[in-house]
């Protein structure tokens, strides 16, 4: 009956048909209870045709459970219907004791099996095993109280039937005795199937004992009381009848129900209870001895032992779950040992720096690489042990990126941190005595209730910085360093990356007669795009030169296709070639349709991408489109970056290009849009390039 709450019993599958699994279960019960039932009705109280003892009701219950979900149910019932009825006539019962006999048999045990059902499910689902909480012990109490109590009117209607008229000492005797069986005979017999299913091959009484949760009192406890309990109930029964006070010996059954395990505790249940009832019966005295009437002396007798029993078994349940509960209590605290030792030595071999501190700002937790790097290689505190604490002014040597000491002190940096937000922010650490100077990217978050502290997490990304800078000055040095001259005509651009590098560029260049434009995006951004980025430029530039704008993209595509193709990624591109004399625009788009003309009377024409993106389809063939730029209008190309800053969509874009000012200089529109597109807080490289045809305009000479 202890409250572990383990591995559930696996519960046999049910199956709708009969097979040898249930003939020998029903055939080993009804002989069992047939024998016990035969033996109770040995002792017999006269004129009333009611047996002192009933074993056999427990016996039933057990026998029910066992069947619990197995085809053909009413069979267990009547076969326990026709054997409690034929034995009472057997051994000298009348006709109508015997028939209310079996019937009330029959209504108990479906009682009792229709609580345990509901108040025990893991038991019958199990088709029996151990009590293991109080919420099932206090179910199978009400259900070894309510069957006997529901059936035992029908003893009543035997005995006036019979002409005997209504006696109440019948029905108590009916009701306690049978609640005796089953407080007795069930839960043993629980733990007994428990035992024999959990040890297949035996191992005896000490298997048996020990094989559930285990009490601190010696074994010779254990027998000492277990034997004793039934000597003293029966000394005292003989020798102090006269006293008519039993109450003293409950406290046998209190140090059993704290002392002794649970199946021994049932166990002493069985022995007192044949003390009990056989010096009651064949003494003719004992405490209960002043009741003249023999079957309300057994019933007080039955009240008794019921009652001993309850405590003892109450007793038990309480202590195995708090005696569970210490264990569990024991084995989370070695868990959490053992895990706060796991992350201690993870935290500390960790290569990126760990930093905690409380609300106050004081230091509560640093690993070794945080102390390296804040506080240097060579700092005392770096010999103090693990996640040493020393030095709480650990953020001396740690300015921003232009230079400046941190504003404020440690507590006012965590309470300025945002609730349930993680910050990231790249700054300079220089700790005293260190000459080398190293940019450290702080992520800090902050602890949930009740910690309600700070996390950092502290990484050295010098390297990496400084080879992003190195790729960044790559990259700038590919981009044009100055518009080309086209008389009549205002070119501008600007390229602002989402990191140190991205995926984005722009190229122009002059021909005979116009100008060369091209804008193009790789998808991604860092150095993988910036690499990308250059590779497409170079090849465009290779092919190029001429005002042909399709072959130069054909040819990049087939140059870099195995490099698409290896990792991943495709580019967009806008390329154009603008006849300066007649405003006349020969473009391919590549997957872009990010392009538009604003003419100088407010509309916007949007240019469609005409072809598959860099990388997606190499067969696939391009052709050129045409569209026209007159005096006052502007040529508009932008990334996506753009596109996605103003709200993602065409229209968002559409509205953006509507509102630029016609009148403005290329340059001006540049700005414009990039000021509209960091408003949003973009995520990818922007790119913005414009061309704008003067006013007035004729046919200009074009030069470089």
């Amino acid at each position: 009956m202890t409250a572990r709450i383990a591995a559930p019993q696996r519960a046999v599958a049910p199956t709708a048909r009969f097979g040898a699994y249930d003939a020998l279960t029903i055939t080993a019960y009804a002989v069992l209870y047939g024998l016990v039932l035969a033996l109770a009705r040995q002792a017999v109280l006269a004129d009333t045709g009611i047996g002192v003892v009933m074993p056999a009701a427990g016996i039933s219950v057990l026998w029910i459970v066992a069947r619990a979900g197995r085809p053909w149910p009413a069979l267990d019932h009547a076969l326990i219907a026709v054997i409690s009825t034929v034995l009472v006539l057997w051994t000298g019962g009348s006709v109508a004791t015997a028939v209310a006999g079996g019937i009330a048999a029959v209504i108990q045990v479906l009682v009792c099996a229709m609580i345990i059902r509901v108040g025990c499910p893991r038991i019958w689902a199990a088709r029996g095993t151990r009590i293991q909480s109080r919420r099932e012990l206090w179910a199978f109490i009400g259900a070894a109280v309510a069957g006997p109590l529901v059936s035992a009117p029908l003893l009543g209607a035997g005995s006036l039937l019979v002409g005997n008229g209504w006696d109440w000492n019948i029905t108590v005797l009916w009701w306690v005795r049978n609640a005796v069986s089953i407080l007795v005979g069930v839960p043993l017999g629980f733990t007994l199937i428990d035992f024999a299913r959990r040890n297949p091959s035996g191992g005896g009484v000490r298997a048996l004992t020990t094989s559930h949760l285990q009490v601190r009192a010696h074994p010779i406890e254990w027998y000492a009381l277990l034997f004793l309990s039934p000597v003293i109930h029966w000394v005292w029964f003989v020798e102090y009848a006269h006293l008519n006070l039993v109450f003293p010996l409950l406290a046998l059954a209190c140090w059993s129900g704290a002392r002794l395990p649970t199946v021994f505790v049932m166990l002493q249940g069985v022995l007192v209870a044949t003390a009990v009832i056989l010096v009651t019966i064949l003494g003719g005295g004992g405490p209960f001895a002043s009741i003249t009437e023999p079957s309300a002396q057994i019933a007080v007798a039955h009240l008794y032992i019921a009652m001993a029993i309850v405590i003892g078994l109450a007793l038990a349940a309480e202590r195995d779950q708090r005696e569970l509960l210490l264990e569990e209590l024991g084995q989370a605290r070695r868990q959490a040992e053992e895990q706060s030792t796991l992350l201690e030595t993870i935290i500390e071999n960790m290569s990126e720096g760990v930093r905690v501190v409380d609300p106050d700002g004081a230091v509560i937790l640093r690993n070794r690489a945080a102390d390296i790097l804040l506080l240097g290689p060579g700092h005392p505190a770096l010999h103090g042990g693990a996640l040493h604490l020393s030095t709480s002014n650990d953020l001396a040597g740690v300015r921003t990126m232009d230079g400046t000491p941190l504003d404020g002190d440690a507590a006012a940096l965590a309470a300025a941190l945002p609730e349930g937000e993680t910050v990231e922010v790249d700054l300079l650490v220089q700790p005293v005595g260190v000459s080398d100077e190293r940019i450290v990217t702080f992520t800090a978050a902050r602890l949930p209730e009740p910690a309600s502290g700070i996390i950092t997490v502290l990484r050295d990304v010098t390297a990496e910085r400084r080879e992003l800078r190195r790729a960044a000055q790559v990259q700038a040095g590919l981009l044009p360093k100055g518009s080309p001259r086209v008389p009549g005509y205002d070119l501008a651009a600007r390229f602002v990356p989402a990191g140190s590098v991205g995926g984005d560029f722009y190229d122009w260049y002059t021909v005979d007669h116009g100008v060369v434009l091209t804008l193009a995006d790789v998808m991604g951004k860092g150095t993988g795009a910036a690499i990308l980025a250059a590779t497409t430029r170079s090849l465009l530039r290779a092919h190029g030169g001429g005002e042909d704008v399709v072959q130069p993209l054909v040819e990049a595509e087939r140059g870099m296709a195995r490099d698409l193709d290896n990792a991943g990624a495709f580019v967009t591109a806008f390329r154009s070639f603008v006849h300066a004399p007649t405003g006349r625009i020969t473009y391919t788009d590549a997957g872009h349709g990010l392009s538009a003309v604003l003419t100088r009377d407010g509309a916007v024409r949007r240019l469609e991408a005409n072809g598959f993106p860099l990388g997606i389809a190499p067969d696939e063939p391009r052709v050129a489109a045409h569209a026209q730029i007159d005096p006052g209008d502007l040529l508009l190309v932008v990334s996506d970056g753009v596109l996605d800053a103003v709200g993602g969509s065409i229209d968002d874009l559409m509205a953006v290009w509507a509102e630029l000012p016609r009148d403005a200089s290329a340059a001006q529109v540049v700005e414009a849009v990039v000021e509209r597109a960091a408003a949003g807080d973009p995520e990818d490289d922007l790119t913005v390039l414009a061309l704008r045809r003067s006013p007035g305009s004729g046919s200009p000479t074009v030069s470089a």
